[in-house]
C-alpha cells in the first residue's frame, strides 16, 4: 500500500523563548509545514485551524498530552478527550469498524474530499495507542504502519453512533463540518460538495456525512471516502437513496456508485446484504485464485454488476462474506490517471483497475459441456488423442517461477480426471510417444520424499500406470550440501529430456560445471537403452516431438541426424556456431511455430545454422528457405508456412513498439512480400485476411499488401508489454482472444468487441507464453477447448456461439 510522504511538526521550536502556549499563539511565530499537504481546491483558510502534520509525539504512559494543535481557541475539547481515553500508550485500541484513517492531522487547509484516505479501521484489527495530540490519536496497525484518527471514537461515548441508510441531503447557508461532534477542528460548508454527499451515521444532534474521495485512484494507490459531521439543526431536507442501486431508475451516477459501495461494503457484508442494497447480479462466477502461488487454491463466488461504464465484481467467502471488491473502469479522459490500484485490508481486497480501452466487454453465455477444476491456476493443454486429453497445471508464480506443477489427465468426453503428477519445485518435462498412447514424463523433485530427484516414468496415458521407470548412470559425485538428504548416487540432474520417432533421448551433463554431456537413446515401448554417444562442448539436442523421423542434434559444427534405433548418422550438413543467440533461449518470446495438440508437429523446421534461418526438410536435411538473421530479430510461422519476420530497428532484444518493422517472407521465392512500420505478432491467416496483435492492439491486416484493415485500439486498448495469453481461434464471423483477465469475442469483419466469455478467468502467464500460445485456446471439429488461470478447463460445443445468441 503507498503511504504518503512524512511530514515535519511545524517549526515551532524557534519560538519558544517565551513560556508557555499562550505566548506562542500570541507571537505567531509557528512557520507551516512546505510539505503540508494542501488541495488545490481547498477551503477558505482559518487563522484559527490546524494544518496537516505529522509530528514525532512523546507520550507519557497516562497519555496525556497537552500539546493543542496550532489556532485552538481553547485546551478544553483536547484534554477532556484525552483525559476521558480508556488507554495507555502502547495499548490496543478497540476501534469500530469503517472509520477512515488519516495519513496525518488534517485542517481545512486541505479540502474535504482530498483527504487521502487510504486505509479504513476493518474489525479484528490490532490497533496500538503510540501518542495523543490534541483532539487526534495516532495509532500502529499489525503492519506497523502508522496512522491518525480523531481520539473522540475511542471514548465510549462514540459507541452509541447508529448506521442508518444512505440519504442524501440539503443543508441551510453558512453551516459547518465538524471533525468529530463538538470538534474545534471544522470546514466551511461547499454546498456544490455537499449535494453528492451522504448521510451515513447519527449521534445525538449530529449527524455524520460521508464525503468521497475527488479521485478514487491514482497509480497504485486507492482512496476512501472521510466521514465528517453535521448538526441536525443544519439539515433542511433528507432523501433516502433507494435500495437496488444497481436497477434503479433513474440510473445513479458511477461517482454515487462508487460512494455507496465504500460507505456500504466490507468484510461482514453478506450476500443477503448485497442482494438488497444493489440488486440481483448480471452474473455469478467462479472467482479468480484469491491465494498466492504456494498456497492452496483458494476459488470462490464472483457476483458480477455490468454496466457500460462500469463493471463491479463482488467475491465472497464460502460463509457467504465479502472477501474481494473489483471494480473495472473504461479509459476515459476523466480516468486517464487512474491506471490501477490494489489495496488490501486483512484478508479483504480493494480492487481498481482501469481498462486500456474504451469499452468494457459485456458478459455472454456460452453453456460448456464439460469443466474440469484443477488445483493450480493455470491449464494448458499439452496433447490430445480420440479419448485423453494431456494437461499441464502451472500456479503462475512469478517470472516463471513456480511452488508447482503438475502433468495430469482428462477424460476427452467428461472432462474425469484420469490420473495426475505432481512435480513440485523443480523442472519437470512430458513428451508423447509416436503412437500417442503413453507418455514419458521427466521430474528433477520427488513430492512424496520431498527432494530432489532425477526421475523418468513412461505412463499409459488412459490410466495412468507406469509401464516402466529409467534411472541414468552418474557419470560423477556431485556436491550433496544443497539437500543433504540426497546422495550422491540419487543426484544426477538431468538437462532434459527429448523425443524422436518411437524413441526418448536422455541428456545427461558428463561432469558437474562440464559442457560436454552423454545422450541415452531410449526404446520409448520398453525403456531399454539403444545407443549411447558423448557429445562435445557446445552440443545442443534440437527435436521437437516423437513425430521427427531422426535424432537431431548439433556438435563440432555439424547439424546431424542419426537413426533412432541404431544412432547411424543419416545425414548432415555443415552449422557453424552463430554469433546470434537463439531468439528460443528468450523465455520471453514465444515460439517460431504454433503447435496443434492434436496434431503432429511440421516436419519443415527453421533452424539457425550459422548466421541464417534454414528451412531445413527434417526427412532428408536439404535446405528449403534462407533468412540473413540479425540481433534484434523474431521470426513467426504462420498457418500457411509464411513467416513473419519481426526487426528491432536498433539490435536490442527488447524495445518499444516503434522501435520494430515486420516483414511478411515467402519461403518459397525468397522474397518479402510487405514491410510495415509496426510490430506484428501472434497472427492466424483466413483467406486475404491476417489476424493479429499490432503493436499490442488486436487487428486485422490485408494479407497482400499489409495494410490495416481494422483494429480494436480504441475499444480494447494496447498493451504496453504484449504476453502471449493464447492464440486467436476463428468462430464463423467471430474471433476469440484471450485478453487480460477475459476471453474476448470480436467480430472478424470490423474488430467490434461484442463481449466476454461468461466464467472464464484468464490472467498473463508470465514466462509460460510457448504453453499459452499451442495450448490455452484450441478447436478442433466441433469443439472448443478453452484453459484459464483459476485451475478450469472446459469444453465448449462450436454450434452455440455460431448460433443465434443474444448479444
Amino acid at each position: 500500500m503507498k503511504k504518503e510522504p512524512n511530514q515535519n511538526i511545524w517549526g515551532y521550536t524557534r519560538c519558544f523563548t517565551l513560556t508557555g502556549i499562550t505566548v506562542l499563539l500570541l507571537t505567531g511565530c509557528m512557520m507551516p509545514d512546505p510539505q503540508t499537504d494542501v488541495s488545490g481546491r481547498q477551503a477558505q483558510v482559518s487563522a484559527t485551524q490546524t494544518t496537516d502534520t505529522k509530528a514525532p509525539i512523546q507520550v507519557s504512559d497516562t497519555i496525556f498530552n497537552d500539546l493543542q494543535l496550532p489556532g485552538s481557541s481553547t485546551l478544553l475539547s483536547a484534554q477532556q478527550i484525552s483525559a476521558k481515553i480508556p488507554y495507555k500508550k502502547g495499548e490496543r485500541v478497540t476501534l469500530r469498524k469503517g472509520l477512515p484513517l488519516f495519513s496525518g492531522r488534517k485542517d481545512n487547509r486541505v479540502a474535504v474530499d482530498q483527504m487521502k484516505i487510504t486505509y479504513l479501521t476493518i474489525p479484528k484489527e490490532k490497533y496500538i495507542l503510540t501518542g495523543v495530540q490534541g483532539e487526534w490519536m495516532q495509532v500502529k496497525n499489525q503492519q506497523q504502519d502508522s496512522y491518525w484518527l480523531p481520539a473522540w471514537y475511542a471514548l465510549k461515548q462514540s459507541d452509541s453512533i447508529t448506521k442508518t441508510d444512505p440519504h442524501t441531503f440539503t443543508v441551510r447557508a453558512g453551516n459547518k463540518l465538524y471533525l468529530t461532534p463538538d470538534s474545534t477542528i471544522t470546514w466551511p460548508s461547499d454546498q456544490a460538495l455537499l449535494k453528492k454527499a451522504l448521510i451515513v451515521a447519527e449521534w445525538k444532534e449530529w449527524v455524520g456525512v460521508s464525503i468521497a474521495p475527488r479521485i478514487w485512484s491514482k497509480e497504485w494507490t486507492g482512496y476512501h471516502h472521510v466521514m465528517l459531521w453535521i448538526k441536525k439543526k443544519d439539515i433542511t431536507g433528507q432523501t433516502l437513496v433507494s435500495d437496488g442501486w444497481f436497477v434503479s431508475e433513474p440510473s445513479l451516477s458511477i461517482s454515487m456508485l462508487r460512494h455507496l459501495v465504500d460507505t456500504k461494503l466490507d468484510q461482514t457484508t453478506t450476500t443477503k446484504q448485497v442482494a438488497k442494497w444493489l440488486g440481483e447480479p448480471d452474473w455469478k462466477e467462479q472467482s479468480r485464485n484469491l491465494n498466492e502461488p504456494g498456497d492452496p487454491m483458494r476459488v470462490r463466488q464472483t457476483w458480477r454488476y455490468e454496466r457500460h461504464d462500469a463493471h463491479l465484481l463482488l467475491t465472497f467467502n464460502n460463509n457467504g462474506k465479502l472477501t474481494e471488491i473489483h471494480w473495472s473502469m473504461p479509459a476515459s479522459q476523466d480516468n486517464e490517471a487512474d491506471l490501477r490500484s490494489d489495496e488490501r485490508m486483512g484478508t479483504f481486497t480493494y480492487f481498481t483497475q482501469v481498462a486500456m480501452g474504451k469499452s468494457l466487454p459485456q458478459t455472454l453465455p456460452w453453456k460448456p459441456e464439460w469443466v474440469n477444476q484443477g488445483d493450480l491456476n493455470y491449464t494448458f493443454l499439452q496433447a490430445g488423442t480420440d479419448d485423453v486429453l494431456l494437461m499441464k497445471g502451472d500456479d503462475g508464480g512469478f517470472s516463471g517461477m513456480h511452488y508447482d506443477d503438475s502433468f495430469y489427465a482428462l477424460d476427452r468426453h467428461t472432462g474425469k480426471l484420469l490420473w495426475r503428477v505432481h512435480n513440485g519445485y523443480g523442472p519437470a518435462q512430458a513428451v508423447l510417444n509416436t503412437k500417442r498412447d503413453a507418455v514419458t514424463l521427466y521430474t528433477s523433485y520427488d513430492t512424496d520424499r520431498k527432494q530432489y530427484l532425477d526421475r523418468l516414468r513412461h505412463i499409459n496415458l488412459k490410466d495412468g500406470k507406469v509401464l516402466w521407470e529409467y534411472k541414468p548412470e552418474v557419470q560423477d559425485k556431485r556436491n550433496t550440501s544443497i539437500n543433504k538428504k540426497n546422495t550422491a548416487d540419487d543426484m544426477v540432474w538431468l538437462n532434459g529430456i527429448k523425443a524422436a520417432r518411437n524413441v526418448v533421448i536422455v541428456d545427461i551433463p558428463a561432469a558437474e560445471g562440464s559442457s560436454n554431456g552423454w545422450i541415452h537413446v531410449l526404446n520409448s515401448s520398453t525403456g531399454k537403452r539403444l545407443w549411447t554417444k558423448k557429445l562435445t562442448t557446445g552440443y545442443q539436442l534440437l527435436n521437437r516431438d516423437a513425430d521427427e523421423p531422426y535424432v537431431l542434434y548439433q556438435e563440432k559444427n555439424q547439424l546431424v541426424a542419426a537413426d533412432p534405433l541404431t544412432g547411424r548418422t543419416v545425414w548432415q550438413v555443415e552449422a557453424g556456431p552463430s554469433a546470434i543467440d537463439h531468439i528460443e533461449n528468450d523465455s520471453y518470446f514465444d515460439g517460431i511455430h504454433r503447435y496443434d495438440p492434436f496434431g503432429s508437429a511440421p516436419l519443415g523446421r527453421w533452424m539457425l545454422l550459422d548466421d541464417q534461418w534454414v528451412l531445413l526438410d527434417l526427412n532428408s536435411g536439404k535446405k528449403q528457405s534462407l533468412i540473413p538473421a540479425r540481433i534484434g530479430q523474431q521470426i513467426e510461422v504462420l498457418n500457411d508456412d509464411m513467416v513473419l519476420i519481426r526487426q528491432n530497428k536498433k539490435g536490442n532484444m527488447y524495445g518499444d513498439y516503434g522501435d520494430y518493422t515486420t516483414s511478411l517472407f515467402d519461403p518459397d521465392t525468397g522474397k518479402i512480400r510487405w514491410t510495415v512500420d509496426a510490430k506484428i505478432e501472434r497472427g492466424l491467416l483466413e483467406a486475404d485476411q491476417l489476424y493479429v496483435i499490432r503493436n499490442g492492439y488486436p487487428a486485422a491486416v490485408d494479407y497482400r499488401t499489409g495494410e490495416t484493415r481494422w483494429d480494436a485500439q480504441e475499444s480494447v486498448g494496447t498493451n504496453q508489454y504484449s504476453t502471449n495469453q493464447g492464440s486467436y481461434l476463428i468462430i464463423g464471423d467471430r474471433l476469440l482472444l484471450p485478453r487480460n483477465e477475459n476471453l474476448l469475442v470480436m467480430d472478424k469483419k470490423d474488430g467490434t468487441l461484442l463481449g466476454r466469455v461468461h466464467d472464464v478467468v484468464m490472467g498473463t502467464p508470465e514466462h509460460r507464453d510457448r504453453d499459452a500460445k499451442n495450448g490455452m485456446i484450441n478447436r478442433i471439429d466441433d469443439k472448443v477447448y478453452v484453459g484459464s488461470a483459476n485451475g478450469r478447463f472446459r469444453v465448449f460445443p462450436v454450434d452455440q456461439l455460431e448460433g443465434d445468441i443474444s448479444f
